[in-house]
């Protein structure tokens, strides 16, 4: 949903007359709302349950999506762009806590699993909104946005027939405070590991197509772009069969960290045709922190799973929105584009370091690793 509307942007600024800096808005306020939303979210998990509070998200997110085109007015479209985008994170806190209640010997793997989900919608929303409903379907910027309303509606109404009620389990973790204890390391750790992975994630899709284009490279954007993106796929494939026997171990963060620190330091210090390599490896790297940290929560502190998961997703999502602007700011001050990606840099470093800090783990009689301590 929310990776449709870059698409529509050509059409938004003829249709609405919709500046450069309001698009830049269009496309960064979701992220934002993913923050902001993300401990309310924690909140709503606590007070009703995990699956109450995706079907609420749900609804919401098809609501929002549903009316963002309904009007030929900005007001509206970025009124529920931020309905929708809200409804997404007051969901995102709930999957976790259903994957340690349903899956708590297979939390690596389906985390994986629902990851693939995401992803895919991802690909297929920047894949076909242009050509195909735009393109081929005629369908304009309003029906072109609304049209990702169907899916939404589809996914909803698949969750209520089939997904099971948490309390039929029987196995419901006891979900206590919903706020964040920030003076907890073990929750800053996760959210910080969430942080420098979705920093160098989001930060390369910002920055590639302007340093790129700067350094003499614009025919090498959209390769950058397409495998920065692919290489999370088999990633995150690899992790639904094998996630399980690396959930809770150190290595796979360091790897991830010095394969992104190599992809930022080949991107900028190499030649320029290995660009696209470089991207494909930040993707790649990304990927396997961002699913192996989602099955955290639950090894970490089992029956807090949302409370941990709402403020891994702000602080996550924060870099996200925060980290990319800190760069553009970097090259304005210093007239470099390299300082744009220097904050990527930054971030993989972070990643080596905290992913060497984890406790050691050991695994639980249910499945699930656990601390020594």
């Amino acid at each position: 949903m929310l990776l449709g509307v870059p698409p529509t942007l050509p059409a938004l600024h003829r249709g609405l007359g919709l500046s450069y800096s309001a698009a830049g808005l269009l496309t960064a306020m979701p992220v934002l709302i993913l923050a902001l939303g993300a401990i309310p979210g924690a909140y709503l998990v606590n007070r009703v349950g995990a699956r109450r509070a995706v079907t609420y998200g749900l609804a919401i997110l098809t609501l929002g999506t549903a009316l963002r085109g309904a009007l030929s007015l900005p007001l509206t479209l970025f009124f529920f762009t931020a309905l929708l985008a809200l409804g997404i994170a007051i969901s995102q806190p709930a999957m976790p806590a259903l994957v340690e209640v349903w899956f708590p010997r297979q939390i690596a793997r389906a985390s994986a699993i629902y990851t693939n989900g995401l992803l895919a919608g991802e690909v297929i929303a920047a894949t076909i909104t242009l050509p195909f409903l735009l393109g081929a379907l005629h369908l304009g910027w309003q029906a072109g946005l609304s049209f990702w309303a169907i899916p939404a509606a589809g996914c909803l109404g698949l969750w209520l027939l089939i997904v099971p009620r948490l309390g039929q389990t029987g196995t419901a973790p006891p979900f206590g405070n919903w706020l964040p204890n920030v003076r907890s390391w073990d929750m800053w750790r996760i959210g910080l590991l969430m942080g420098g992975t979705s920093l160098v994630y989001f930060g390369m899709n910002s920055w590639i197509p302007d340093t790129l284009e700067v350094r003499g490279g614009h025919h090498l954007i959209a390769l950058s772009l397409g495998l920065l993106n692919f290489m999370q796929l088999p990633v995150s494939a690899a992790l639904a069969v094998a996630g399980d026997s690396l959930l809770g171990r150190r290595w796979p963060y360091v790897f991830a960290g010095l394969l992104s620190l190599l992809g930022v330091s080949g991107y900028l210090a190499g030649p320029l045709d290995l660009a696209p390599i470089c991207a494909g490896l930040m993707g790649a790297a990304s990927s396997l922190v961002f699913i192996m940290n989602l099955g955290l929560p639950a090894v970490l502190a089992p029956g807090e799973v949302p409370r941990f998961s709402g403020f891994m997703f702000t602080v996550g999502y924060g870099c996200a929105f925060f980290g990319p602007a800190l760069g553009g700011f970097a090259w304005d001050l210093t007239g470099r584009s390299a300082f744009a990606v220097l904050p990527m840099g930054i971030a993989a470093l972070s990643i080596v370091a905290l992913g060497a800090s984890l406790p050691q783990m050991r695994s639980a009689a249910g499945g699930v690793s656990s601390k020594v301590v």
